[in-house]
């Protein structure tokens, strides 16, 4: 912390340039800032960032709750990212007396002691695209009788 207080000292006396975060070791730079009385603002696709204004961004989903905090990272490509850490109410669902047994399987991911299955998705998605690229190659084959 030293060293950042003397570099900007020494850039506030207009004896050197703006310090700049270097590392070989972690090429993404980013800083977190604070929401402190509503500084941090989304309006339709634009955050207001304390010291930067509006900011124009991808907006994935709407943040649900008080915004706390948001952190703009800069890749090693040179995009930027933003990403809101925001407060959301927990709702607990309702206790119920009634219990399940669970049991895992290779085959079957897991079947359920209420004779429910649920198919292992890793498994048939795998095996939809080995069968997607082998149609393909079939398609390309001429038919030689």
């Amino acid at each position: 912390m030293k060293n950042l207080y003397d570099a900007f000292s020494c850039f506030f006396k207009k004896q050197n340039k703006r310090p700049q975060f270097k590392s070989k070791k972690h090429p993404i730079q980013s800083y977190t800032t604070k929401n402190t009385n509503n500084s941090i603002v989304i309006r339709n696709n634009f955050v207001k960032l304390p010291k930067l204004g509006l900011v124009k961004f991808a907006k994935s989903q709407e943040p649900k709750g008080r915004i706390l905090n948001a952190t703009i990272r800069k890749n090693s490509s040179g995009k930027f990212f933003v990403s809101i850490l925001c407060e959301e109410e927990i709702f607990e669902f309702p206790k119920s007396n009634f219990a399940i047994r669970i049991d895992l399987g290779i085959t079957d991911f897991a079947i359920l002691s209420d004779g429910e299955k649920i198919d292992n998705n890793k498994f048939t998605s795998k095996m939809a695209k080995k069968l997607k690229r082998e149609q393909r190659k079939l398609s390309r084959r001429a038919i030689i009788s």
